[in-house]
């Protein structure tokens, strides 16, 4: 069987086309766009949920006043934020994995804003400070917690 240059050349061509629309979803997928990369928001609040994941983990938190106690929306629920960090493997290089925080864990988290307004964001590079499990005096700074 004689192949052609030309016929090399096609599926070649034709294997790197496969290829670099492949990759589009995937490039998609972790995409900033979503976030306002711009704004830096930082917010205290107590772990309600600590999501691991392989490709994004996420802390699910309910804000606290500096006194500690919860802050309200207007119907008297907690107010709660999702901020979404980084892979299982990369908290993990981090000394960070799910035994880590408990629930009910005081954080502050420094990220990055959804751009719809929804209570969301990214967290920033070394964004997190970890204060236990009481509120300390004076809040949840880089003096009073663990910063990670």
């Amino acid at each position: 069987m004689n192949i052609s240059r030309a016929s090399w050349v096609a599926a070649a061509i034709a294997l790197i086309l496969f290829l670099g629309f492949a990759s589009v979803p995937a490039m998609a997928h972790h995409s900033f766009a979503m976030y306002d990369m711009s704004k830096q928001m930082t917010v205290t609040g107590r772990l309600k949920v600590f999501v691991i994941g392989a490709n994004h983990s996420q802390y699910i938190v309910e804000l606290m006043k500096p006194d500690g106690s919860l802050e309200l929306d207007a119907d008297g629920k907690p107010v709660t934020w999702t901020i979404e960090t980084t892979s299982a493997a990369a908290l993990v290089r981090q000394d960070i994995t799910v035994k880590t925080f408990k629930f009910g864990t005081i954080f502050t988290i420094t990220f990055s804003p959804l751009r719809d307004g929804k209570k969301g964001g990214a967290q920033s590079q070394a964004g997190l400070i970890m204060c236990g499990m009481t509120m300390p005096a004076g809040g949840c700074n880089e003096k009073t917690g663990k910063k990670y």
